[in-house]
């Protein structure tokens, strides 16, 4: 059995909606371990929704199963799927957030999608996550197999997150997340130069790379975060206000 179910949405935390799942899942298996991942997604952000699965499921047992939820098609035609890479499996909608961490733990993915009915309640056509994912999730932790509650396909949506491309010398990228301190985690992996221009919003910072928070004294700077993309940050200052930037926004890192 896969105990482990773990919840990623935009929902927050002032609604019902995340109680409610926990509750379907509770009510399928009692003896489901429920973690929350965030419920603090940036609202109908794929790109950031992404993200943080794809940063956090390595982290959990390989026989786990993840439920991410931030559907701003919900009620369309998009698919409801689960994608299996190697023993995890991945629960939401088919509109790329499930990509990058299930690529992220198989370079095999196998995408089922899933067919209302037995392992699903009753459509209320707006709240997928309590009505199609919650159950799902609750019924492939009890170890039905993923065959009966899909079928598979061919055909899902794929993002890239880090689609960051060098032009001479300058490398263009994009904010994929804003953390609560304020740091602005780029796509850009690190570099192994010292003399950078930040240019964005028709600004231009010159920026250091630092080795950690610590160290720093500029007003902006750069620093290789956790995941090994660069942050741009502050010390004990939001970044993020000083800045102006938010999830998605262009950014570019001028070598001088």
């Amino acid at each position: 059995m896969r105990m482990i179910i773990t919840l990623l949405t935009d929902f927050g935390t002032k609604d019902y909606y995340v109680s409610a799942m926990k509750g379907v899942i509770k009510s399928i298996n009692p003896s489901a371990d429920i973690v929350d991942i965030t419920h603090e997604v940036e609202p109908f952000s794929i790109l950031n929704g992404a993200f943080i699965l794809w940063q956090a499921v390595s982290w959990f047992p390989r026989r786990s199963v993840h439920v991410g939820v931030v559907d701003p098609g919900v009620g369309t035609e998009r698919k409801p799927i689960v994608i299996r890479a190697g023993e995890t499996l991945l629960v939401g909608p088919d509109n790329g957030i499930l990509f990058p961490a299930a690529s992220k733990l198989s370079d095999k993915l196998e995408v089922f999608k899933i067919v209302e009915g037995k392992y699903t309640l009753r459509r209320s056509g707006t709240f997928d996550g309590r009505d199609v994912f919650a159950p799902v999730a609750a019924h492939l932790s009890k170890g039905i197999p993923v065959e009966e509650i899909g079928i598979k396909v061919d055909d899902f949506i794929k993002i890239d997150l880090f689609d960051w491309r060098r032009a001479g010398e300058v490398i263009l990228g994009k904010v994929l997340h804003i953390d609560r301190f304020g740091n602005i985690i780029t796509n850009i992996p690190n570099l192994n130069v010292n003399n950078i221009v930040l240019r964005m919003k028709n600004m231009e910072i010159p920026v250091r790379i630092m080795r950690s928070y610590a160290d720093a004294e500029d007003k902006i700077f750069l620093v290789e975060g956790s995941s090994g993309l660069l942050e741009i940050s502050s010390r004990m200052k939001s970044a993020a206000e000083l800045t102006g930037l938010k999830v998605g926004d262009s950014i570019e890192l001028v070598i001088r």
